[in-house]
Order: C-alpha cells, then structure tokens, then sequence
C-alpha cells in the first residue's frame, strides 16, 4: 500500500468514527431526557390495564397534549387512540413545572369490547405530544401472552 492510500484509510475510519460518536451520543442523550416511563402493566380478571408516569425532567415548564396509545402488529393498520380523560379527570393539556410528574392508569377493558379486534395486536405505544403537536417520545411494550 502506498502512504497517500493508507492515510485515506486512516482518515475514512477517523470520520466514521466521529459519526458513530456524535449519534450515539445523541441516542444516549433522547433515551436520559426521556420525560415518558411506564412504570408497570398489570392483568386482571377483567383485562388490562396499565400505569403511566410522566416526568418532567427538563429545567422549563412542558406543556403536553393528551397522549396517543397505538396498537401495533405487523402487516395490519395501526390503530390510534387519544387519552382524553384518564379516570373521567379532564387534565390534559397538561402543564408540568421542572422536576415533577404526573401518574396515570389506562384501562383498556371497554376499549377492547367496543374493538374486538384489538385482542390480536400485540405491542402497544404510548406517544406524548407537546402542544404544538411535536413528539416528545414515543414507548413501545409488548402485551402478547396477556390476552
């Protein structure tokens, strides 16, 4: 190998490198200001249902719009549904100051009798929304062997 071939090498792999650096940084970064945790999800006799807690992290004030719950399964249409009123409160848009929280349940019971079919999606994603209508986050879980 010539010396001006080699340093290309060098320099190539220098700025892949630096690439790799910067966007997993960057993924690292999104993933610890997420302000979106699931904290768990339970099955009862009646069906599912599960607990959201989100966070504000962040040193302003986050306004958030009612959050989005989609149901995902390979090669059928995503369903969306909006939370309007968890637990018959009307809170959202929600404002959060830095450094606290707010916990809620859904239920998914008369969804799933109004909706029969959303018994043979398997992955349900919970997407919270600024009040501009710019994603925050967007978490993904799966519910197959529940139903």
């Amino acid at each position: 190998m010539s010396p001006s071939s080699e340093r290309m090498l060098w320099l190539v792999m220098l700025i892949l490198t630096a690439l790799c650096v910067f966007l997993l940084r960057r993924v690292y970064f999104r993933w610890k200001n997420n302000p979106l945790r699931i904290k768990k999800k339970v099955w009862y006799s009646g069906g599912l249902k599960m607990s959201v807690s989100i966070r504000n992290i962040r040193n302003t004030i986050a306004e958030i719009d009612a959050p989005v719950i989609e149901f995902l399964q390979p090669r059928m249409k995503r369903r969306k549904f909006k939370i309007v009123a968890p637990g018959d409160e009307h809170i959202f848009p929600l404002g959060l100051s830095p450094q606290t929280g707010y916990d809620f349940l859904v239920e998914f019971t008369k969804l799933y009798e109004r909706e029969q079919i959303l018994r043979k999606y398997r992955k349900i994603a919970i997407v919270i929304n600024d009040k501009h209508g710019k994603m925050i986050t967007k978490k993904k879980i799966k519910i197959a062997g529940l139903i």
